[in-house]
């Protein structure tokens, strides 16, 4: 599913990009990484994320180390640039992401926590994707993209959330929903 939205993002920046510059409209793509984040409540969604990290915290798949960005700091990101001054418009393209990821194991940790603290899910069934433990060629921790000094000085000092925040508040909502169904 990641590879169809990754071709799809790039093909409609693409023809974005030719529309604007036929009609001379200024024109910046916001390129988020994964996005996690908690639903809104009370929304539905049949989000890959909010599936994936479902999946993770009733133990029916290992915990990921994945780079991401939280879904409210990428709609910030959004926003400011709608808004920011002309001169931003002129870069093209915002990559918006954390710049490394925690590792598998830490996030699993938080999501027994939350199941613990919560008296929901089953913690003893939330596992960490231990065939990933060091992130392979660039180790877990190490800086995979180089964009948040960049995005903070493009879009008036956005600053994104740490990976385990994100994960921890979508956690938390999931668990909180329980067997609503989130699609």
């Amino acid at each position: 599913m990641g590879s169809s939205y990754q071709w799809s993002k790039a093909e409609s920046e693409k023809r974005a990009l030719k529309l604007a510059e036929e009609n001379g409209v200024p024109f910046v793509a916001i390129c988020p990484s994964f996005i996690f984040g908690p639903p809104a409540y009370g929304a539905s969604s049949n989000s890959y994320s909010l599936s994936l990290v479902r999946s993770w915290i009733q133990g029916e798949s290992p915990v990921q180390s994945r780079l991401c960005v939280d879904v409210r700091d990428a709609a910030r990101a959004h926003v400011l640039a709608g808004t920011a001054a002309a001169e931003i418009l002129e870069e093209k393209r915002i990559v918006v992401s954390r710049e490394a990821r925690i590792s598998s194991r830490e996030i699993a940790e938080d999501l027994k926590r939350i199941a613990k603290d919560t008296g929901l899910g089953v913690p003893d069934c939330i596992l960490s994707d231990s065939d990933f433990d060091d992130g392979g060629l660039i180790k877990i921790g190490d800086k995979e993209v180089e964009c948040a000094e960049r995005t903070k000085a493009l879009l008036g000092g956005l600053e994104f959330r740490s990976t385990k925040e994100t994960l921890v508040d979508m956690a938390a909502v999931l668990l909180e929903m329980g067997d609503k169904d989130i699609s």
